[in-house]
């Protein structure tokens, strides 16, 4: 007898913005993307009220007049279960938030919340939300519950196999108090983005499987993302690291290890601007690192000496003097000084000139594997000169 396609289960991804990380800390806000079979077919998002301090307001955002009329736990508890209830958890870095989710159920008498056996989008790509998303081709993650929640619905949709997730078992909580259909949304906030967002977004997680490192690795993202660790933020992190267990020499190394990961993705294009390595200094400064140095390596642009002989590459659209530059404009220059264009990156390429030195191209690509420096445009126009005239016998 042949059996009916059996349907993949109910998933509820997941995520929470907290006042912390230790047992005596809250939720603050909570939203769950509902997927049946592939298809997002609802978003619940709500802040809550944690009687409390917010905590952290620098990293997620939620201020106590946001929560003035904010709904208490047990409130949104019925709402909150009722989506959870039969359905497979998903999650960034899952045992966080079940964590969460089990104290606050506790906090609330009656049924103890059941996690089942979810599924955690870290462990499924090894990389934090952030690098997992640019890798997927993603927005962003933002920290806000919601905009986080679809994100890892996202990557669930392109990482799991279909069928896998039916060898999952799925959550049971039924919350002592009824669904009220109360949320409150955050109001519209900018994004905190600064100058090291890009690079910080970038840096590779020293590989750990335990949660404690992961959780203090991205509390440390969002402390950095804008080149500064301010007084509160510094307190943060090391109420954090207390909470999670973390012994001072561990942590110092994982700063020494954050750092390491950090100064590559400043080089990775063969470039060390003023600002990169001012920006690289106060990192180094903030996490109490002795060594600053990022230009140990010959791939800096002040050691790339353009000369005749060389060969050189282009890409990208070129912008000189306020007005586009083609690229035949370019390899008629490089031909004036000397130098062999080349339409493609090979072995014998000495440099890549790009219009954007962090650009993906597949020629930057090329260069990057085979340890050819890039620079930039405006470093090409003021590093080259033409060959001197010829002279003649009287």
């Amino acid at each position: 007898m042949r059996r009916s396609r059996q349907q993949d289960p109910r998933l509820a991804v997941v995520d929470v913005e907290t006042t912390g990380f230790s047992r005596y800390d809250r939720i603050v806000e909570f939203a769950c993307v509902t997927v049946v079979d592939g298809a997002v077919v609802e978003e619940y998002e709500t802040l809550i009220q944690p009687e409390r301090d917010p905590g952290p307001v620098h990293i997620h955002g939620i201020t106590p007049e946001m929560l003035q009329s904010a709904p208490p736990f047990e409130t949104v508890a019925g709402d909150i279960s009722s989506r959870l209830d039969g359905a497979v958890l998903v999650a960034h870095n899952i045992s966080f938030d079940v964590r969460m989710l089990r104290q606050e159920s506790v906090r609330l008498g009656g049924p103890e919340f059941d996690p089942g056996q979810g599924l955690c989008t870290y462990r499924l790509t090894r990389q934090k939300l952030a690098l997992a998303a640019a890798e997927a081709g993603l927005p962003p993650p933002n920290h806000t519950a919601l905009t986080d929640a679809r994100t890892v619905a996202a990557l669930v949709d392109r990482h799991a196999r279909r069928g896998a997730l039916r060898d999952l078992q799925a959550a049971t909580w039924t919350a002592p108090t009824e669904a009220t259909g109360m949320t409150m949304r955050r109001p519209g906030s900018p994004s905190r983005r600064g100058s090291l967002h890009q690079a910080a977004a970038r840096t590779r997680w020293p590989g750990t499987p335990e949660e404690s490192t992961a959780l203090y690795l991205d509390a440390l993202d969002r402390c950095l993302d804008d080149g500064i660790l301010e007084e509160a933020e510094r307190a943060w992190l090391n109420e954090t690291a207390k909470a999670l267990g973390l012994s001072a020499p561990g942590r110092a190394q994982l700063h020494e290890q954050y750092f390491e990961l950090l100064k590559r993705q400043i080089l990775a294009d063969g470039i060390v601007t003023e600002d990169e390595e001012q920006l690289a200094a106060q990192i180094a400064a903030a996490l109490a690192l002795d060594s600053t140095d990022i230009r140990a390596t010959p791939r800096t642009a002040d050691r790339v000496e353009l000369e005749a002989g060389m060969s050189v590459c282009f890409t990208g659209t070129a912008v000189i003097d306020g007005a586009p530059a083609n690229r035949e404009l370019l390899e008629k220059i490089a031909t004036l000084a000397g130098m062999t264009p080349l339409r493609t990156v090979t072995k014998k390429c000495d440099v890549l000139v790009a219009a954007d030195p962090l650009s993906q191209s597949g020629k930057a690509r090329a260069a990057r594997q085979r340890g050819i420096p890039i620079i930039s445009i405006e470093d090409f126009m003021k590093t080259t000169k033409p060959p001197p005239p010829a002279t003649t016998g009287s």
